[in-house]
């Protein structure tokens, strides 16, 4: 009896051990091709492209241009254009929620100091556009995700662009490109 009690602790404790990044990603967003509305695509735009300045502050280990990125991405949450184009309200409240989480995220980002607590703000910033965009079904361009390995988040570090490979923010000293693991539009 001792025996099987042993064996079935070993295998509960050897199944727990092994996360997958992707399973936790899956459960962190998910992507719904139903609710993609072109003029939401277009008004994310802008949107996308100071995200992507916020992650250029990150490589750069440029807190000046970091914290100019991030403050311009709240005022673009905080403008972002109310779209009532579906007659699914939930669907327009979650986005309306979505920017609301993203704006805080921001907000937070700009009263960190240390790099290791922008890292996480960055991660949680990409974690929140991720799951509004597959929330909303963005369809207008690919969005490559990619999760590095980090002491700071058990599950890693996320970010996304919209090519396969880039150069990873959070290892500015890592001069390789990193490939995506997954693709927004696939999950």
């Amino acid at each position: 009896m001792n025996r099987i009690f042993i064996a079935f602790i070993a295998i509960s404790i050897g199944s727990c051990q092994g996360s997958s990044n992707s399973s936790t990603n899956n459960s962190l967003w998910a992507f719904s091709p139903k609710n993609n509305q072109g003029s939401f695509d277009n008004a994310c735009q802008p949107l996308l492209l100071s995200y992507q300045d916020v992650l250029k502050g990150v490589q750069a280990t440029d807190t000046t241009y970091l914290y100019g990125a991030a403050k311009n991405l709240v005022l673009l949450t905080d403008s972002f254009p109310i779209l009532n184009n579906s007659t699914d309200t939930v669907l327009n409240n979650n986005i309306k929620q979505g920017l609301v989480n993203i704006s805080a995220e921001v907000q937070g980002l700009l009263f960190e100091n240390s790099w290791s607590e922008i890292y996480k703000s960055t991660n949680m910033i990409s974690i929140q556009l991720i799951h509004l965009l597959g929330e909303a079904g963005y369809k207008k361009q690919s969005i490559y995700i990619f999760t590095t390995p980090s002491d700071l988040q058990e599950d890693g570090l996320n970010l996304f662009g919209f090519i396969k490979m880039a150069r990873d923010p959070y290892h500015p000293s890592n001069k390789e490109a990193v490939v995506a693991q997954q693709i927004l539009q696939e999950n």
